[in-house]
C-alpha cells in the first residue's frame, strides 16, 4: 500500500520541540509520498491518484503553516541569541524563499499525476521536482534539527516555549475557520 498519511501513531506532543519534530516527520512523509509516486510504476491509479490529493493538500496547507511557525513565532524569539543561531535563521529563510517555487513546481507536477496517474512521462516530471526537493527538505530539516532545535530547548524559556505552542495551535485553528473547496490535511501540533 502507498498511501499511509500517518506513517506513526498520533502522539500529544509534550514540547514545542516536540511539536516541531512531528512537523518534520510530516514533511519527509509527503515529500517521500510524492517521489513513491513518481518511481513506483505498481501502484494502482486511484491509489496513485489519491497520494498525489493528500500530498497537494499538505503541500498546499499544512506547510504553509509550519513556515509562519517558524518565520512568525519561532525566528522572532531566537533572533540575537548568538551569532551562530542567527546565520542558521538567515540561511532557512533564504531556504523557504527557495522552496515556494519548487513547491509550485512539484503541485504541478502532482496535479499532472492526479489527472493521469498512470502516464509515465507525468510520473518522470514528478520525479524531477520531488526528489531534489525531498534532499533540500532533508537538509533543511537536519540543520533546524541540528541548530535551532537545542537553541529552542536551551535558550528561550519554557514560558515563552509554552506561548510559541499556542501561537502555533491558534494559527492552525485560524486557517481551519477560513473555508476550502477540500478538507485540509493540517500540521497540527
Amino acid at each position: 500500500m502507498l498511501i499511509n498519511l500517518s506513517s506513526r501513531p498520533a502522539a500529544e506532543a509534550s514540547s514545542l520541540v516536540d511539536l516541531l519534530g512531528e512537523c518534520h516527520h510530516r514533511i519527509r512523509h509527503f515529500i517521500g509520498l510524492a517521489c513513491a509516486v513518481a518511481r513506483r510504476r505498481d501502484v494502482p491509479a486511484v491509489e496513485a491518484a489519491q497520494a498525489c490529493a493528500d500530498a497537494m493538500r499538505y503541500f498546499s496547507e499544512a506547510l504553509p503553516l509550519h513556515v509562519a511557525d517558524e518565520e512568525q513565532s519561532i525566528a522572532p524569539r531566537l533572533r540575537d541569541r548568538s551569532p551562530a543561531v542567527n546565520d542558521v535563521l538567515d540561511a532557512l529563510s533564504a531556504q523557504h524563499l527557495r522552496h515556494d517555487a519548487r513547491i509550485e513546481l512539484l503541485l504541478r507536477a502532482l496535479a499532472e499525476v492526479r489527472r493521469a496517474p498512470l502516464d509515465e512521462a507525468a510520473k518522470s516530471r514528478l520525479a524531477a521536482v520531488a526528489e531534489p526537493l525531498q534532499t533540500e527538505f532533508e537538509e533543511h530539516l537536519a540543520l533546524e534539527e541540528r541548530v535551532i532545535f537545542p537553541a529552542l530547548r536551551h535558550e528561550v524559556p519554557a514560558e515563552t516555549q509554552t506561548s510559541i505552542v499556542d501561537e502555533l495551535r491558534e494559527r492552525r485553528r485560524a486557517s481551519q475557520r477560513q473555508p476550502r473547496s477540500t478538507p485540509a490535511q493540517e500540521d497540527e501540533p
